[in-house]
């Protein structure tokens, strides 16, 4: 018997479909998923799907959703502990790695151009924003410490960005295979990369 089948029951329908749906993108591609797909494996009837999701692109809107939420959680986590904005900073670009690693479901399809029309859900933008903001704050307290450069805190933060989205891509489609250690070294690896380039550009 299909073990989702076994669990659903009226109620959870959803959780149970947004989970099927992130276990068909771990195990495939984004053209993989479809409602029908979804529906066998959840192990539930094709119309069930429709009760939730219009279609796949309101299917993909939800994940995307969700996945900005966590990594949004994941970088506001990262900052508590310290009230230094070098490490806070650092503390982000792993966290972000972390969650390219943890949640790379939702990562592939928060940036992997999966809708062909993003501008038709404010939301999202919105929802984005949040997160930026967050890296802001941290990078307008980094630009106020003595040796901060001489730039614009927009061009740190997409320099910042840059670099650990670099990172976590490379690394999350075996790019790096060559460069970079197996198993949890690469988080070190990681971490190290992201402190160099943070405490060169901030601290002499």
């Amino acid at each position: 018997m299909n073990t989702k089948k076994s669990t659903y029951h009226h109620g959870n329908l959803r959780e149970v479909l947004i989970s099927s749906a992130l276990e068909i993108l771990k195990e495939g591609t984004l053209q993989d998923l479809s409602l029908r797909a979804l529906a066998r494996k959840a192990g539930v009837s094709q119309t069930a799907p429709y009760r939730h999701f219009e279609d796949k692109e309101a299917l993909i809107v939800v994940l995307i959703s969700e996945g900005s939420a966590l990594l949004q959680e994941h970088m506001v986590k990262a900052c508590q502990g310290t009230d230094d904005p070098v490490e806070q900073l650092i503390n982000m670009g792993v966290a972000y790695y972390d969650f390219s690693q943890d949640y790379s479901a939702h990562f592939r399809l928060m940036f992997g151009g999966s809708l062909e029309d993003k501008e038709k859900h404010a939301h999202l933008f919105e929802q984005e924003k949040k997160g930026y903001d967050v890296l802001e704050q941290v990078i307008s307290n980094c630009m106020k410490l003595p040796h901060s450069p001489e730039l614009s805190p927009r061009l740190i933060r997409l320099t910042s960005w840059s670099l650990v989205h670099g990172l976590a891509s490379l690394i999350l489609n075996d790019v790096m295979n060559d460069d970079v250690p197996k198993g949890d070294n690469k988080r070190e690896v990681v971490s190290e990369v992201i402190s160099f380039y943070t405490r060169s550009m901030f601290e002499k």
